[in-house]
């Protein structure tokens, strides 16, 4: 019989996961508020930044606050399951008719459960098997739009960086060929103007490391809410498993009654085995006594030859 472990084991919910997020979040509104101008050493470099292409960066922390968002919708959503599954064990009702609705997580899980709570309350190996592919399959699906967030992020960083690039060299080109018409040979001139026409086509390298500074940044803040989401879901997904370890039928059992069963069909082969050989030996000794009755015949008819009269 399997060892229960029902009463062993205890579901961790998200909480810790989601302080960890709560603590780094508040350390990077920190950060940001130490370099905006409202900090008691006030500093324009975000601001600036930002205002390099106010579009593309806004952009940028759009999606960073939509992935900020589902992270913790995704460490979140495991509380449901957790309580559904406490209530289902502390759940006195035979019937089960009081318990909770399950949450897309464990809906399968649920009613697998519920069936088998039925038929005596244990689950067999490929019932506790379909439930953990089941929760795994879903949760790495859901996982699937923070990893996207995050490289979107990353993405549309090195679309500004490329962007302000090629705005850089456009604005630099244009301003080498029309240097030698404006200044009419004078050198003084031509050095003075080129440093005055410089100012626009460098505010392309602004909208490129600006957006590098933006998306690089929402990615390195979305890789780590999404590290810890996922360390609260596996927690679940663990602690799960083990419980489900200790209300799964074993195969012992299964296997000592297949011994038994073999015994059994060995007794039974055995005596025909050996009614089977004295047939055999039965049908040796009939052959062997009908060869001895032809060669009896054989000789008599030999001798009845000799004895007939020779004309």
């Amino acid at each position: 019989m399997a060892r229960s472990l029902e009463r062993e084991v205890r579901f961790g919910g998200p909480g810790g996961a989601i302080l960890n997020m709560v603590l780094f979040l508040g350390v990077v509104v920190a950060v940001a508020y130490w370099l905006s101008p409202l900090s008691p050493q006030p500093n324009e470099l975000l601001v600036t930044s930002f205002s390099a292409n106010p579009y593309l960066n806004g952009l940028i922390l759009l999606v960073l606050a939509v992935g900020i968002v589902y992270n913790f919708r995704q460490a979140v959503i495991i509380d449901p399951a957790i309580r559904w599954v406490r209530s289902f064990r502390a759940s006195v009702d035979p019937s089960r008719t009081r318990l909770p609705r399950p949450p897309a997580l464990i809906g399968a899980m649920a009613r697998i459960l519920l069936d088998a709570d039925e038929r005596g309350g244990r689950l067999t190996q490929a019932s506790s098997r379909a439930i953990l592919d089941s929760i795994g399959t879903r949760i790495d699906e859901g996982r699937e739009f923070g990893r996207y967030a995050g490289n979107l992020l990353v993405f549309l960083g090195l679309l500004g960086t490329f962007w302000g690039l090629l705005q850089t060299v456009t604005d630099v080109s244009a301003v080498i060929s029309s240097l030698g018409a404006s200044t009419g040979g004078d050198s003084a001139t031509a050095v003075t103007s080129l440093i005055n026409n410089l100012n626009e086509p460098l505010s392309g390298m602004n909208t490129a490391f600006s957006s590098s500074l933006f998306g690089l940044g929402g990615s390195l803040i979305l890789g780590f809410l999404d590290i810890q989401a996922g360390q609260a879901q596996n927690r679940f997904y663990s602690d799960l498993e083990d419980w489900l370890s200790g209300i799964t039928e074993s195969t012992t059992g299964s296997a000592g009654e297949g011994r038994a069963h073999f015994t059994a069909s060995a007794d039974l082969i055995e005596p025909l085995t050996q009614a089977l050989t004295a047939l055999a030996e039965a049908q040796n000794d009939s052959a062997a006594a009908v060869r001895e009755e032809i060669r009896e015949l054989g000789r008599t008819l030999l001798q009845g030859d000799d004895r007939r009269p020779r004309r």
